[in-house]
């Protein structure tokens, strides 16, 4: 079959480089990449601003190369083999770590980035993320923020593998590989409805939560397991009620009703605008709360404005409607 050659743009020809004597490209690769994410030739073509049939050729070209089928059809998409999303994954690791490496060389040359690339637990887009972003385009040009969710371990990851350029999360990390700026500390606390009986109390007590219906993180998260081994310590069985993947969710249950939650006064403080109240419970722990990004890194005069604002924020100590906050 003859494949209609094409001349590659500017852009193009900065990564038409072989892959270690095997005919492949790094071109190639980027193009394979898209196609697994957008699912068509003509999406992929439109991301990276070339024709389609430039794109046709280098999937068929790296068929040919690899003697493997790339992708089936079904209904009009492409749909990625087995041996393609191999394939993919090792090349978008392999690229997200050069966007990174982009991004780092323009910082160092003076030339910041007006996109920003934040991890954080979903539970901070309630209302730290807003208001930091608010602040922050205040200050500086910002044209975009990515924000990536997760778990603690996941947020650690996003920043670890260069999908974002900061990220908020707690004290213990590896300072092998990491940097960060503290942000604040928490202690622990109770969340409920306000009709629930424990609005006429001041504080909560591991006495107080058996029988309740709990509001709980899958998997469990460190303030959530102390709330549930409490109960056991009384004896009793904890009773998960509401179940929840993503760090944050749970409160939405609380304020329907559904049960109680554990957290700490600065996740709690993201719920204001749920109709809960909130009471410190004993005993506690204490969390460190800081913004971190990858260990050595540059931060350009955008991101170090997007630290202290993110600082700025999280230091904002008003509590929702209806809360008490602890003593001392």
């Amino acid at each position: 079959m003859h494949l209609q050659s094409y001349e590659p743009r500017a852009q193009e020809r900065i990564i038409m480089v072989e892959i270690a004597g095997t005919g492949v490209t790094l071109r190639q690769l980027q193009i394979l990449r898209e196609v697994v994410r957008t699912g068509s030739e003509r999406a992929a073509a439109k991301a990276l601003d070339i024709t389609q049939p430039a794109v046709s050729q280098q999937i068929k070209q790296l068929e040919t190369l690899l003697g493997v089928q790339l992708f089936m059809r079904d209904k009009g998409r492409l749909v990625p083999t087995a041996q393609t999303m191999t394939l993919f994954r090792d090349a978008d690791a392999t690229f997200v770590q050069m966007e990174r490496i982009a991004r780092t060389v323009s910082s160092l040359k003076g030339i910041d980035s007006d996109t920003i690339g934040i991890a954080a637990p979903h539970v901070f887009s309630l209302r730290l993320l807003p208001d930091a972003i608010r602040m922050l385009r205040s200050r500086q040009p910002v044209a975009a923020v990515h924000i990536k969710s997760g778990t603690y371990r996941e947020v650690t990851d996003h920043v670890l593998e260069g999908r974002a350029d900061l990220g908020l999360g707690r004290l213990p990390l590896d300072e092998n590989v990491f940097d960060w700026r503290p942000m604040t500390t928490a202690t622990n606390v109770c969340i409920f409805h306000p009709e629930h009986r424990f609005a006429r109390k001041d504080l909560i007590r591991p006495e107080d939560l058996v029988g309740e219906p709990l509001a709980d993180i899958e998997p469990q998260m460190q303030s959530h397991l102390m709330s549930e081994n409490a109960i056991r310590y009384m004896g009793a069985e904890p009773h998960l009620a509401i179940q929840v993947d993503v760090i944050g969710q749970e409160v939405s249950f609380v304020a329907a009703g559904l049960g109680i939650s554990s957290s700490n006064t600065f996740a709690a403080r993201q719920a204001a605008c749920f109709n809960v109240e909130i009471r410190p419970f004993e005993p506690s722990a204490l969390y460190h709360y800081v913004v971190f990004w990858q260990k050595g890194r540059y931060l350009g005069p955008m991101l170090q404005e997007a630290v202290n604002v993110l600082v700025a924020c999280a230091q904002d100590t008003d509590l929702p409607a209806g809360a008490k906050a602890p003593d001392g």
